[in-house]
């Protein structure tokens, strides 16, 4: 995702609700626009499609029961991150 041309990460994201949250380090707010935006201001939002291909096709396996669940997709994600965690 980009934000007024800055490549970001979002860090949370609620659909209900219809938010999301991007984290910036002091050198980027620096060197960027966004670290002067206030609430209310408006942004360029540019969004990754192959990131949202990707979302619904994952999704659309577990939740279509073509073979999976979303209870081991879960458990897998949770191996993975366990495993990274480890590793540092």
């Amino acid at each position: 995702m980009a934000l007024d041309g800055a490549s970001l990460t979002i860090t949370a994201v609620d659909d209900k609700e219809g938010w999301f949250e991007i984290m910036m380090i002091a050198y980027t707010q620096e060197k960027v626009v966004m670290g002067g935006k206030k609430e209310g201001d408006e942004v360029n939002v540019e969004v990754d499609m192959v990131g949202k291909y990707v979302e619904k096709s994952v999704k659309g396996y577990f939740e279509e029961g073509s073979g999976g669940s979303m209870a081991s997709l879960e458990r897998l994600v949770e191996k993975i991150v366990e495993r990274k965690m480890v590793q540092k």
